[in-house]
């Protein structure tokens, strides 16, 4: 009985994880494929401005709604009605930005200056930004129900939606700005309010005590969130101060690449955090454990693949001219398994509730960065904040295994395992770094066995792999 659970488990966890990775893939693509398109439609200065305005989307959402969707995974353990629990958080979440709207209106010219746009605009951020949680909050109760189809059909079809929408309106509208803007957060709006109406008519409450739970687990990570923001953002924006606009392209191309495993790390948790959730809960933190060693090879597979074929993914993405960015793909890269990992302890965290060190480690993370970047970038080059990030990565894995360590639930992870094999990579790393030197087909070689090796593994592993296909 046991084994036939097992492999329930372990069937819908990594179908999920197939399909979350398919819908983050999608609706990744339809970014990437439509970015040229509105380039050429948008003049530069609109382009700078729809920009300017997604900034500030992602900063205010972090702000108004403190991402309390990241609550419900461990809030179904201390409450008996979830439904409930989502109506007060979608409350909660609109009372915040409503207060934080109304601030702006009483001082209009600081924050017009403030947010560099018009007040309409900043009305539009604002009024998205009220029910914004919405879809969120229904997403993550269906992941923790493993209701993936649903999750996939609801995220790429709001993604491809607005994306349609606002082609349309750029195309019609005299206003090219006003019509991408509204395109795009007037659908997504449209649909995250009949979403925020069926979760108030699902749930039917609003507890002030669930507020406050949420509340007191979400508060401590703005400043986790908003300097993971500024890890991520701060390389870019100095490359370009201290050596240009050039060298900030190779830089932004290597990132590009290094998106495939961070985008492949995002999919999967969505899937491994509420299952590892479910199982620390239940105490079995062997059968977390067991599963991580495949979770995390499989991880390491694609950095690997990446690796080998670097060169190669470059000049595919990029072209001849771009060939130099090479030279920082593997830190980028490494960078993300580094993501790939303290991810896998920061859950452990939001799961004890335990969140106030999140952001003191984080913030701890982004200053080492900044202050790393402004010494070395002057002096090395763009290639240095490849090394610099990489550091600042390293080092957030290390602070919240010790934050996590002090939960107590550290334990459903190998320590030695985790640390030695991210070593080990991190030599891979400057292996490959050194046979871009070489000729080309000794990289071929190394792919050729590495796939030898995944092939005669999923052979012996064959008849667990159909098992878990053939299960509905």
């Amino acid at each position: 009985m046991a084994k036939s659970e097992t492999g329930r488990n372990a069937g819908t966890v990594i179908k999920a994880g197939i399909w979350y990775t398919l819908s983050s893939f999608l609706t990744k693509g339809v970014a990437f494929i439509t970015t040229p398109i509105f380039t050429r439609l948008l003049s530069s200065n609109d382009y700078g401005e729809y920009s300017n305005f997604v900034a500030w989307a992602g900063i205010l959402v972090i702000v108004a709604t403190m991402e309390m969707h990241a609550t419900v995974n461990r809030a179904r353990y201390d409450y008996d009605n979830l439904d409930g629990y989502l109506s007060s958080v979608a409350i909660t979440g609109t009372i915040v930005t409503t207060v934080l709207w109304g601030i702006v209106q009483l001082f209009p010219d600081f924050f017009c200056r403030f947010f560099s746009m018009d007040m309409p605009y900043i009305n539009i951020l604002f009024i998205t930004t009220m029910v914004s949680p919405a879809l969120q909050l229904l997403q993550a109760k269906n992941r923790i129900n493993y209701k993936y189809k649903t999750y996939v059909a609801l995220s790429f079809g709001s993604v491809l939606l607005s994306t349609l929408v606002s082609l349309g309106l750029v195309l019609l509208m005299q206003n090219k700005l006003a019509g991408r803007i509204i395109g795009h957060y007037g659908t997504v709006f449209v649909i995250d309010l009949c979403v925020y109406i069926y979760i108030i008519y699902k749930g039917r409450q609003f507890k002030w005590s669930e507020c406050k739970y949420a509340l007191l687990i979400c508060i401590p990570m703005i400043p986790h969130l908003l300097s993971k923001y500024i890890l991520n953002q701060s390389d870019r924006i100095m490359i370009k101060q201290f050596c240009g606009a050039s060298d900030t392209a190779f830089y932004s191309l290597a990132y590009n690449c290094a998106m495939i495993p961070i985008m492949l790390a995002t999919a999967t948790n969505v899937a491994w955090s509420p299952w590892s959730s479910e199982k620390i809960h239940e105490g079995k933190y062997e059968t977390v454990r067991k599963a991580s060693y495949y979770y995390i090879l499989l991880f390491y597979c694609v950095v690997l693949g990446i690796f080998v074929l670097g060169p190669e993914v470059v000049l595919i993405l990029g072209g001849e001219k771009y060939a130099e960015a090479v030279n920082v793909l593997p830190p980028v890269v490494m960078g993300a398994a580094f993501q790939f990992l303290y991810n896998l302890y920061v859950s452990l965290e939001q799961f004890a509730k335990k969140t106030v060190g999140m952001a003191f480690g984080t913030i701890a993370a982004a200053l080492i960065n900044i202050g790393l970047n402004w010494l070395l970038i002057p002096r090395y080059g763009y290639i240095a904040a490849a090394y610099t990030t990489l550091v600042g990565y390293a080092c957030l894995l290390v602070i919240h295994f010790f934050l996590a360590k002090r939960t107590g639930y550290s334990r459903a992870y190998d320590t030695k395992f985790i640390f030695g094999s991210v070593a080990a990579l991190f030599c891979v790393m400057l292996c490959m770094l050194w046979l871009y030197t070489k000729p080309a087909v000794i990289r071929y070689c190394i792919a050729a066995i590495v796939l030898a090796v995944i092939g005669v593994f999923a052979y012996k592993k064959k008849d667990f792999i159909l098992s878990i296909i053939k299960k509905k």
